[in-house]
């Protein structure tokens, strides 16, 4: 059975299209397929024959769509932290695809008091968009640490109808300076961000807004 996964991911002023696919039997690979402007700029493929030994076909579908979906995260994390091997990464980008949405989302923390307890994020996220200020629902809105080229996803959500979704997740305990929170949205070619710079011991401290 094919089964695959589709992601648009901004970096910068930078839109990709990221494709993951598994096509069956008559191509045994997983592929994810990176796009810019309609080019194929970067692919990884990776074969089925070394999940397929010794499982039934059930255990093997379980686990090429695991496998995929693990596959589709890492190339979009090496994407956005600027690691992936494009091809013609040395080359700008063509300007339509560098155009600045006109109509920007911005994000709005309601609990920056309490986002953190006993080692758990809670994040009390609010998206709006910045003319208008109407409130942006069913857009995605992901959360992830960064650390030099480093980047762990950490959660990932849907704003409800009122614009709003909360994102939950264990601080890991390596944690430290040096380190950002951040919380991205995406609705369509709209895109948002919020950034906060985590300060030694973030238990007892808010995080703290890195001007844009």
């Amino acid at each position: 059975m094919n089964f695959g996964f589709n992601s648009n991911v901004r970096v910068g002023n930078a839109k990709y299209h990221v494709q993951s696919e598994d096509r069956g039997a008559a191509h045994p690979f997983l592929d994810t397929v990176v796009y810019m402007g309609g080019r194929v700029i970067y692919k990884r493929s990776t074969g089925h024959e070394e999940f397929a030994a010794g499982v039934d076909a059930a255990t093997l579908t379980q686990k090429l769509h695991e496998r995929l979906a693990q596959q589709h995260r890492e190339v979009i994390a090496e994407l956005e932290a600027g690691t992936l091997a494009i091809h013609g990464k040395e080359s700008d980008p063509p300007s339509s695809e560098n155009a600045v949405p006109s109509d920007r989302l911005d994000l709005r923390l309601l609990n920056p008091d309490k986002w953190l307890a006993k080692g758990n994020v809670v994040l009390e996220i609010e998206l709006f968009e910045t003319k208008s200020e109407q409130r942006i629902s069913d857009a995605d809105v992901q959360a992830c640490l960064e650390y030099e080229r480093r980047r762990i996803p950490c959660a990932e959500l849907r704003t409800d109808a009122q614009g709003r979704a909360t994102l939950k997740f264990p601080l890991p305990p390596n944690v430290s300076e040096g380190f950002a929170l951040v919380v991205r949205a995406t609705d369509g070619d709209r895109y948002g961000e919020l950034r906060f710079r985590l300060k030694t011991k973030p238990v007892e401290n808010a995080p703290v807004p890195v001007s844009r």
